[in-house]
């Protein structure tokens, strides 16, 4: 663990003026501390936060560099391997690096939660349905990713963390037995944004006999019905809808105008969107995959999807990154519907991001 000098210290540089950066700014003057000033390698000449100067990396002002000084890396995304940043800096002879996972594991009641990240604590209140996910993956792989995300997770350091496989397509993992066996596809994609998901079908050359696509954000919807326009046969049974899944119908607040990262929001603030159960909207659709990327809301969209899912046994691919205990739910969840599945755990992004179960019958 990162050594308690550095969290003490009056002054600190932060790398990344994003939002993760701009919250722990807020929070290190709260706590009376001072920001000399942000590092980002896309800074342009003369950007501040907040009045706090922003540079970059290869473009300190002579005598404002302070190698003395900790650096907090406060980048916590799907796309940038932290370890690297880390590396870079300590070359260019920062002494203290520290990384936001660290520093929240610090600070959790006051960051609160974000995505899986949470406090420490949450691992030993929920041990018993923890090491009863450890007994459920098929593959060796699996268990090593379960392993070493839980280790990262509860230590705070990126050390061994599992890191996203070269060339492997998220949704359509090549080591994953069984997964693409049966075909062709009648595939539902709950999050299916603008059509990634079937923008990467039809790169894979997959036949698809049937699609049914929920997505809320308008923006992205119509990106959607103009990728199933173009990527599908004609002929293919094609059902989308410009709506969010969840364990009924329902109407929800929603946050949109995020991209890939709209969601339902809390606090009231937001559009009101409808959503709908699996359950409720496809009968008779008979699908042999559902993906869910929606957020958060994969538990309730499981709820909603029981009948479909004990009727027809479909492969599953369900994020279980965006809130800390989905890594062990969502499996016991699946796992108790008794549909007799094979389980594994692969990992597609940076900083323990886009982590998916595949769950494929026996």
């Amino acid at each position: 663990m990162v050594n308690n000098d550095i969290h003490n210290a009056p002054t600190f540089i932060l790398y990344g003026a994003g939002n993760t950066g701009r919250d722990v700014m807020a929070l290190l003057r709260r706590k009376g501390k001072d920001v000399a000033f942000f590092l980002d390698a896309k800074a342009q000449p003369g950007m501040q936060v907040e009045g706090c100067p922003v540079y970059a990396p290869a473009s300190i002002p002579p005598g404002k560099r302070q190698p003395e000084l900790p650096v907090i890396v406060c980048i916590f995304n799907r796309d940038v391997d932290v370890l690297v940043i880390v590396e870079m800096l300590r070359a260019q002879g920062w002494r203290s690096v520290i990384t936001f996972i660290e520093f929240h594991a610090r600070h959790a009641d006051s960051l609160g939660d974000r995505f899986w990240l949470s406090s420490p604590d949450v691992y030993e209140r929920d041990s018993d349905r923890i090491a009863a996910v450890g007994q459920l993956w098929a593959d060796e792989k699996s268990r090593i990713i379960y392993r070493d995300m839980l280790s990262s997770r509860r230590s705070g350091r990126l050390d061994g963390m599992p890191c996203p496989g070269s060339g492997e397509v998220q949704y359509f993992p090549s080591d994953v037995e069984g997964w693409l066996e049966d075909l062709p596809l009648r595939f539902v994609d709950c999050g299916a944004y603008d059509g990634d998901t079937l923008r990467a079908v039809a790169a894979l050359g997959i036949h698809v006999e049937g699609y049914a696509a929920f997505e809320p954000d308008m923006d992205n919807f119509r990106r959607l019905c103009e990728a199933g326009k173009n990527l599908l046969e004609p002929g293919t049974r094609m059902h989308l809808w410009p709506c969010g899944v969840s364990s009924h119908a329902e109407l929800v607040t929603f946050a949109c105008g995020l991209g890939e990262s709209s969601h339902v929001a809390t606090g009231g603030v937001g559009a009101s969107i409808p959503c709908v159960g699996l359950d409720e909207v496809l009968r008779g659709f008979r699908p042999n995959m559902i993906k869910m990327d929606i957020e958060g809301a994969e538990p309730q969209a499981l709820t909603g999807a029981k009948e479909l899912l004990v009727e027809n046994r479909p492969r599953l691919a369900i994020s279980i990154y965006h809130c800390p205990d989905h890594l062990w739910t969502i499996p016991l969840a699946v796992a108790g519907l008794k549909c007799d599945y094979n389980f594994y755990l692969r990992v597609h992004g940076y900083n323990l991001f886009d982590v998916v179960l595949y769950a494929v019958p026996r």
